[in-house]
């Protein structure tokens, strides 16, 4: 984490700025500041999205501690590794931001072409000259149900997080709507690897919903990743359908989904002193 964020012990609750992503960034920081939320992840939807944007006064409002980096329109950059160079330029900005998520170039034959670059890269905080506190993630995306003797692809991807350097975004509902079972799949992840999770619930091929309205076992996962000692970034990413139109209720929805949070991540945390004080 940013040596100038608050001292923390265990896990830090981001607000995606994609859950409110039809209101004004500024609106958005007021939001989550009023909603105790520690700070945003800023989704990279705009190549006006620069240092010369004027995101400080954002910044003081709610510190941008994540980014995401663009997973659409990507020639809007030059291309995915000019979005990719164009994020980390920002994150290099912004004095809290100290993360990058990332969705791994597509696999369809005309993205692979286009991206080679990320086939030969075994570096990736290097390639895109990130300062030494940004650190990368690679996020889970869904995925079809394919051969039972294909090899998993959460293995895989954590394979290419270790071949390039960098860790894990856990998309809780990503892995529910691709039928996997989410409390096996985290179990599989080491806490060293895992830098961010997006946090929210899911049920058939529906995903990003309020948490308790899919049918995720969210409290178990945020207590099990606590218990075994995660201390980066949840990151709340809802759909904008999941809020009121008002602004005071849209707070008060987040405060209470911000709060139910806090208390199984520190629900966790206890389990995971009583478990270590056992001979």
């Amino acid at each position: 984490m940013s040596a100038d964020a608050p001292g923390h012990d265990g896990p830090q609750i981001l607000l995606s700025a994609g859950c409110l992503f039809h209101l004004p960034l500024k609106l958005i920081a007021r939001i989550g500041r009023d909603a105790g939320f520690i700070g945003m992840e800023l989704i990279m939807n705009s190549p006006k999205l620069n240092p010369e944007a004027g995101l400080e006064a954002i910044n003081e409002v709610l510190p941008i501690r994540s980014l995401h980096a663009p997973f659409r329109d990507w020639a809007d950059w030059g291309g995915h590794l000019g979005s990719w160079k164009a994020t980390t330029a920002l994150a290099n900005f912004l004095p809290h931001a100290d993360h990058i998520t990332m969705h791994p170039p597509g696999t369809k034959l005309a993205n692979m072409i286009q991206n080679r670059w990320f086939e030969k890269a075994y570096d990736l905080p290097l390639l895109l000259d990130a300062k030494g506190r940004i650190q990368f993630s690679l996020e889970n995306m869904p995925w079809a149900v394919g051969s039972p003797f294909s090899k998993d692809p959460l293995d895989k991807l954590m394979e290419q997080c270790r071949d390039k350097n960098v860790g894990l975004t856990f998309d809780v509902c990503h892995m529910g709507v691709s039928g996997k079972n989410v409390m096996e799949a985290i179990e599989k992840v080491p806490m060293d690897l895992l830098y961010n999770v997006h946090y929210s619930d899911a049920v058939g091929f529906t995903e990003h919903l309020t948490p308790g309205v899919g049918a995720l076992p969210l409290d178990d996962f945020l207590q099990n990743i606590a218990r075994r000692g995660y201390d980066r970034y949840v990151t709340l990413e809802l759909e904008p359908a999941a809020f009121p139109d008002d602004i005071d209720e849209t707070i008060e929805v987040l405060i209470q989904l911000r709060e139910s949070m806090e208390e199984q991540l520190a629900q966790g945390q206890r389990d995971g002193d009583f478990a270590a004080k056992i001979p």
